[in-house]
């Protein structure tokens, strides 16, 4: 019983370092901070997800479950907030796109709200 739960444990570890070796390519790869930190963002939640729930697997104990149960939901529910705030903070300062990028704009600035798209009142 022990061999079946080893190798889903080494499964989900490789799959997790895979999606986090991922996202350390794309931050070293990406031409922009608005690509770089979208990779970044979705790799290391579902990275760091797997690796947590591979150790979830292998802990033992109750409490130790739900120590490694609460890590992995602040790490699904912060990082991506986290990622939201980065890209914006980013945007609001004017951190240039690479060239081709294409925006909407959707906010009119005078007004204070966005702009009516086709077809609404």
């Amino acid at each position: 019983m022990h061999v079946a739960r080893d190798i889903i444990v080494v499964l989900l570890l490789i799959g997790g370092y895979f999606f986090l070796a991922a996202g350390v390519i794309g931050l070293l790869r990406l031409p922009d901070i608005y690509n770089r930190i979208h990779a970044m963002g979705k790799c290391d939640t579902l990275g760091a997800g797997l690796a947590l729930l591979a150790m979830v697997i292998l802990v033992q104990g109750t409490s130790n479950v739900v120590k490694v149960l609460m890590i992995m939901g602040m790490i699904l529910i912060v990082s991506p907030v986290m990622t939201h705030l980065i890209m914006k903070t980013a945007y609001d300062r004017g951190t240039p796109m690479v060239k081709g990028t294409l925006t909407i704009n959707a906010y009119d600035q005078k007004k204070g709200k966005l702009l009516k798209e086709e077809g609404e009142r």
